[in-house]
């Protein structure tokens, strides 16, 4: 029987309609994450980039800027801008937009006037060179997408450094590479065995090695791979130099120069670093700066942490803090507390002969001195982006009282890549000595030396 009061009908068809929206709600509750995807990905424009091929092979991934009859300008992630003749491009995708869920149509391939043909030019990452393994060069790719035609000169550390017919050498983070096809037979290391010899590849997380010495691991146990196994060719150095010069005239007249310079040889297990620091500073025509500082090490690595140090030799030399000559002699053994693509920190302590010829001394002092010493040092190479790396070491070294008792040289560093070879090091260096030995005079050097140093560094 049907109520004949308008008003409570009426109340009825709202409570009915309100019991329906809150099942709607209710039922189709887990459909509103879908729901705020879909939304998003209606407005979403996600872009394709765009792709280079070069007549040798080389793939590149990243943005057209210009195309003209007479010349290519391309921005790569990896390469930076390149600038190229249509004579020296096979193939060139360009990009296209994709837009909500509407069909596009294909990318469009440009044909250069270079007669040859190769491969469509996908930024599919299981796009392959057809030459790899066929044109007598080693062939690299990035986790890009990104191919590298050219010459594998060592990995160690952690770090790939490569020679592309395009770009020249290229110092690249292995986390950064996604396959690797030398050419020619390379002695290979891997964690706690004895090198092997052989055709070697690397395709994602696992390293093969193929021939009489066969094997296949995963790449976190990769310490090393050096051609020829290291023992002869220039392909095994490397090295960087940075220069900072401040010059300042008027009232007063001031000049500073400060050098660094590296040189270092890898083979899979072994490294040989030769490091120059130097700081020269004039003031008004007189002297307040100048020291020299040379070290030598040679380490051999045992497995993954551990390595000895049988050569660690110092020569430094500042006669403001009146040391004329020192040589520091010793060996050690190191751990690596930290070895990853991005983070390296290691250790290493050992005993030393120290030898330390005074520029002067009091009435009646020996000029020289020599001791027994304890050498520590740690070394910390931390990858804060892609371009910026903090790097800090220190070295401390304890001796007899007569020798300084105390001494400590510490750098810390910001480098920054400018571009490929071309760095921005912004360091501070903290040179320390407890016991001074007095001057001529009677006079005491201050037991601190510190200087901020900014300067154009190359890499060879």
């Amino acid at each position: 029987m049907e109520s004949s009061n308008p008003t409570q009908s009426r109340s009825s068809s709202v409570a009915r309609v309100l019991m329906r929206a809150r099942g709607f709600f209710r039922i189709r509750l887990w459909a509103w994450p879908l729901i705020a995807a879909a939304v998003l990905a209606a407005f979403a424009l996600p872009a394709r980039a765009d792709v280079l091929i070069t007549t040798n092979g080389e793939r590149f991934v990243g943005t057209l800027i210009e195309e003209t009859t007479n010349l290519v300008v391309f921005q790569s992630g990896l390469g930076g801008r390149l600038t190229l003749y249509p004579s020296e491009i096979r193939k060139l995708e360009r990009a296209v937009l994709e837009t909500n869920l509407m069909s596009v149509p294909a990318p469009i391939v440009v044909a250069t006037n270079n007669p040859k043909s190769a491969a469509p030019a996908s930024t599919n990452l299981t796009w392959v060179p057809p030459v790899v393994g066929h044109d007598g060069a080693d062939w690299i790719q990035l986790k890009s997408g990104e191919w590298l035609r050219g010459e594998l000169k060592y990995i160690q550390n952690k770090e790939v450094l490569f020679d592309s017919d395009e770009l020249d050498e290229q110092t690249l983070k292995l986390k950064d590479v996604r396959q690797m096809y030398p050419i020619h037979r390379m002695y290979t290391q891997f964690e706690d065995a004895e090198p092997v010899y052989g055709n070697v590849v690397i395709s994602n997380d696992v390293v093969i090695v193929s021939g009489p010495e066969a094997t296949s691991q995963p790449r976190e146990l990769l310490t090393g791979i050096t051609p020829g196994g290291g023992k002869v060719g220039r392909r095994n150095w490397m090295g960087k130099a940075s220069v900072g010069v401040s010059m300042q005239s008027g009232n007063n007249s001031q000049t500073t120069v400060n050098t660094s310079a590296e040189l270092a040889r890898r083979t899979p297990n072994t490294r040989l670093l030769l490091d120059y620091l130097g700081n020269y500073s004039q003031a008004n025509g007189v002297e307040n700066a100048n020291n020299n500082r040379v070290n030598l090490i040679y380490d051999i690595r045992l497995n993954r942490n551990w390595f000895i140090r049988p050569v660690q030799f110092e020569y430094y030399m500042d006669p403001l803090a009146n040391i004329s000559c020192r040589l520091t002699d010793g060996v050690g053994v190191g751990y690596y507390i930290f070895d990853r693509d991005d983070l390296e920190w290691l250790v290493s302590a050992g005993p030393s002969y120290q030898y330390t010829k005074f520029q002067t001394v009091e009435p009646g002092q020996d000029d020289t001195t020599s001791t027994p010493a304890l050498v520590l040092e740690s070394s910390f190479d931390y990858d804060l982006t892609r371009r910026l790396t903090f790097i800090q070491t220190i070295q401390c070294t304890l001796t007899k009282p007569e020798a300084g008792r105390y001494t400590h040289h510490a750098v810390t560093t910001l480098e920054f890549e400018i571009k490929r070879h071309l760095n921005l090091d912004v360091s501070f260096v903290w040179d320390y000595l407890q016991n001074p030995q007095n001057r001529s005079d009677g006079s005491t050097p201050l037991k601190s030396d510190r200087y901020l140093t900014i300067g154009l560094g190359v890499r060879f």
